[in-house]
């Protein structure tokens, strides 16, 4: 419950419910304006999720690295941030090996908060203002990666034109070399990325701003990025 209501006020827009009881997540749902999620399916809903905050009394980890590498894969390696508050452990620590990935736990959580705060607060709310702080860092983040799709789709773009143009010097000027071929490719790759660079850094520096949204258009326009 309190995890839900930080999101809220963190601005998240979705948020998804499970609990190893169902009508417990349908509580839940209805208290937050989420969606509830089969216990059972919730593996398959992590590709949607951009931050999972796990807390429950399983004696098990929830999710193991191997779930978390396919989400991360389905994401096309959009940045995914995993809260574990449980004791014990719910989240695989070796989830923290997979790219694109951030676990933060009990123990990492701990540091962000001063020793007499420390000190005075219950455990209870001592998580609470810890996992506060640390969504507020996260929504910010993740309001920096919303052109992600974007800047994706324009290097597809552009490595699109690269291959096409190398396919016609190719016919035009017949095959060649492997060493040849090699220098053709680096040449042109080198070309786009200049390119490119100069636009992939503006768009991330505005994303978040008012007007950031109409840069990022005014980008793909002049790409023609669909």
């Amino acid at each position: 419950g309190l995890a839900a209501r930080h999101l809220r006020r963190g601005g998240a827009s979705h948020i998804f419910v499970t609990n190893r009881t169902h009508e417990r997540a349908l509580e839940l749902a209805r208290l937050f304006q989420g969606t509830p999620v089969e216990y059972t399916r919730f593996p398959a809903m992590l590709p949607e999720a951009d931050i999972v905050i796990a807390s429950s009394g399983a004696p098990h980890y929830t999710l193991t690295r191997e779930d978390v590498s396919r989400a991360i894969a389905a994401r096309r390696n959009r940045p995914m941030f995993l809260i574990d508050i449980a004791v014990p452990r719910n989240l695989d620590p070796a989830v923290n090996e997979v790219d694109n990935v951030f676990l933060y736990n009990i123990d990492d959580l701990e540091q962000v908060v001063s020793a007499n705060l420390r000190e005075r607060m219950k455990e209870a709310e001592y998580a609470e203002r810890i996992v506060d702080e640390e969504l507020e860092r996260t929504m910010a983040r993740l309001r920096a990666e919303e052109v992600t799709p974007d800047i994706v789709r324009l290097q597809e773009q552009l490595e699109a034109i690269r291959r096409a143009e190398m396919e016609k010097a190719r016919r035009r000027y017949g095959p060649l070399d492997p060493e040849q071929e090699e220098a053709w490719e680096a040449l042109t790759r080198a070309i786009v990325n200049k390119i490119a660079h100069r636009a992939i850094a503006e768009m991330r520096q505005q994303a978040g701003r008012p007007e950031g949204r109409q840069v990022v258009e005014a980008v793909r326009r002049v790409f023609r990025v669909e």
